[in-house]
């Protein structure tokens, strides 16, 4: 995989202008002349976004540059530290991070996928949930492979403390697999797609029903400051979400592009991904919910946070309901 070296931001002044967006008599800022959001190799849309125009054709006059985002975690990170305006993240993760005091807020949805599943070698005697007990699971904290890992250790009857928990950024836990320093790996695509295509790596626990979906995530001062901004970013989204269902080879040559993948894992990748729904509904709220829970279950989201009404304030709806509106 390429490894992308991160851009510095160049903050944009912000002046008044004369007419509205969103309300009438509220003064809007003016664009920023440079901004800068993320792209990953688990979000595709975005290496999508990255190739294409559709950026020129909605923000002429302002630079965009981007920075890679390894995992959920590291766009959250970035959004923490101000460095991008507009991340790709999990919904379990966003909710993670907001209920322990990060300001942040869904906007779009990138995509609805299996991105994630438990994952050991061809040969491994492992073949439940259950076989993990005692066993070392590589897993990068603060994302959906790591809520996906608590969902199935609590359908199978386990703890997180009855496991070796190995915490590796996710390309990282897979070559930690690959040299058999783990059992097993929480999985995320194109690393799971790749060892099962050139290791023979099995997935042995696959659950869609507790993967939450992939979602556009922003800070909540950024987004009332500069709606704007953020709309077109969402415009430009709604561009190459239209051409990925349109042509979805556009994605997978993409993939080859930017990750260094054969045209194999890559194919493999996009049959697992949807990009039919850019909004939030409940039933993806309600993936979320079940996240948040099992996250408060075993003490990483304290117990007096309400996880509903936390759900309520991340999801905000306002931006994909003025882009379905027209």
């Amino acid at each position: 995989m390429k490894s992308i070296s991160r851009r510095k931001v160049v903050a944009g002044s912000l002046t008044a202008a004369a007419l509205p967006l969103f309300s009438i008599g509220r003064a809007r800022a003016a664009l920023p002349a440079e901004i800068t959001i993320d792209y990953a190799y688990y979000s595709p849309l975005s290496l999508l976004l990255k190739n294409s125009d559709a950026l020129k054709q909605v923000l002429p006059d302002t630079r965009v540059n981007f920075v890679l985002s390894q995992g959920s975690n590291k766009a959250l990170e970035f959004l923490r530290g101000r460095s991008i305006v507009l991340g790709s993240a999990a919904g379990s993760a966003t909710l993670l991070a907001r209920a322990n005091g990060t300001p942040v807020q869904t906007v779009y949805v990138n995509d609805r996928a299996e991105t994630t599943a438990l994952v050991t070698k061809k040969a491994s005697p492992i073949q439940t949930v259950a076989d993990l007990k005692g066993k070392k699971v590589a897993v990068t904290p603060g994302t959906e492979p790591y809520a996906f890992l608590l969902q199935a250790l609590s359908g199978a009857g386990l703890k997180p403390a009855d496991i070796v928990i190995v915490p590796l950024q996710h390309p990282l836990g897979h070559a930690a697999l690959n040299r058999g320093d783990v059992d097993a790996w929480a999985g995320l695509d194109p690393f799971m797609a790749e060892g099962q295509l050139q290791n023979g790596d099995r997935l042995f626990y696959r659950n869609t029903a507790i993967i939450t979906p992939n979602v556009l995530v922003v800070r909540e001062d950024y987004a009332a400051r500069q709606p704007e901004v953020i709309l077109k970013l969402l415009q430009a989204y709604e561009i190459v979400r239209k051409q990925a269902v349109a042509s979805p080879d556009l994605l997978i040559t993409n993939l080859v592009k930017e990750a260094s993948l054969t045209p194999d894992v890559a194919k493999l990748e996009i049959s697992r991904q949807s990009f039919t729904n850019p909004v939030l509904d409940d039933a993806g709220a309600a993936k979320i919910i079940a996240d948040g829970k099992i996250f408060q279950q075993f003490g990483f989201i304290k117990p007096n946070v309400d996880i509903e009404k936390t759900v309520a304030a991340l999801n905000n709806r306002s931006f994909t309901g003025q882009l379905v509106n027209g």
